[in-house]
């Protein structure tokens, strides 16, 4: 390797954390300016205030819970400032985003508070998400509801929905009407926080949704910089060895399995050692592998023909494969 292109292999990780740290920030931005939004509400008379603090609040409380369970058992933490940042700000985000779908008030509030929260509780999958697929379309779900009892009570309606009763409801007598409907989930004006001139829907809708938008998408962009800050992390402990060495060990432990084999969120003393371990692991196996072709050479001689010579065939695959590597 000339030292040009040895120069230009070690500019690449920087400009990599550069960029990580851009996407980082602007996943950050992103939070922060969607929890604004949805802290917000414009009354009748294009006035501004807020929702109130009991929503952010359990937010704070499902984000908190979602955070211990994923730290549990888990030796991965931020090691830096850029690490730590972006750990906050997916709190954040998720505290925004739980509190953003509440029901603004009343007992549906607190039960859609204790749905997200026993989702919280469960254990996540090694190496999922801050907010799985399932759990942001319940999110949804929820962030519809919370937009239809707002909108009902623009239109002071006071209930999540009227059943009308069949047979009476089709009766034109004004005397029928406290009878021809079934209200479903009443509520008054209290419950929700509205402000007293009533609320402006159209811009509130625009409002909340372009929230929850800017929420649940910066908290994706800090994640994707986050891993990438940390594969940056792990890339410049492994080029700390000999180019050659550096390059025996990427390729046994290739990049895409880097956050799968616990390497992110180590101290560098334990980051070492992980790697080593692994590298001696993966020699041994591929030692193995190549132990079990060199023993297979006499299955050539007497299996030609179905499943044994298929199976022969792919060991004598991987053996040219490996001798053209070794060209290489």
């Amino acid at each position: 390797m000339s030292a040009q292109t040895h120069t230009q292999a070690l500019a690449r990780p920087l400009q990599a954390d550069r960029a990580a740290e851009w996407l980082i920030a602007l996943g950050a931005l992103m939070i922060g300016s969607g929890g604004v939004l949805l802290g917000v509400q414009v009354d009748a008379n294009r006035g501004f205030s807020g929702t109130g603090y009991a929503a952010f609040a359990l937010g704070g409380v499902i984000a908190l819970v979602s955070t211990i369970v994923r730290a549990r058992g888990s030796q991965g933490l931020p090691r830096d400032f850029h690490g730590a940042f972006a750990a906050l700000a997916a709190f954040l985000g998720l505290t925004f985003v739980a509190g953003g779908v509440l029901a603004p008030g009343g007992p549906w509030m607190f039960a859609e508070f204790a749905v997200l929260l026993m989702l919280a509780m469960r254990r996540p999958r090694e190496g999922s998400r801050w907010i799985s697929s399932g759990a942001l379309w319940l999110m949804v779900a929820l962030f519809v509801f919370r937009l239809w009892i707002t909108y009902q009570g623009g239109r002071n309606h006071w209930q999540v929905l009227s059943v009308p009763i069949p047979i009476l409801s089709w009766l034109p007598f004004d005397f029928l009407a406290p009878i021809q409907s079934v209200s479903l989930g009443s509520f008054t004006p209290w419950e929700l926080g509205l402000p007293p001139a009533g609320v402006d829907f159209p811009i509130t809708l625009g409002l909340w949704t372009g929230g929850f938008a800017l929420c649940s998408a910066g908290i994706f962009v800090v994640q994707l910089a986050a891993r990438e800050h940390e594969n940056d992390r792990v890339h410049d402990v492994i080029h700390t060895l000999p180019a050659p060495l550096a390059g025996l060990v990427e390729r046994l432990l290739p990049e895409e399995e880097w956050e799968t084999l616990g390497l992110h969120g180590l101290a560098t003393r334990m980051l070492c050692k992980r790697i080593e371990a692994l590298v001696r692991e993966r020699a041994q196996r591929q030692r193995d592998i190549t132990a079990a072709v060199d023993r297979a050479h006499l299955l050539r001689l007497s299996h030609t023909d179905g499943f044994s010579g298929s199976i022969q065939s792919a060991i004598v695959d991987f053996e040219s494969g490996a001798d053209r590597r070794a060209e290489e």
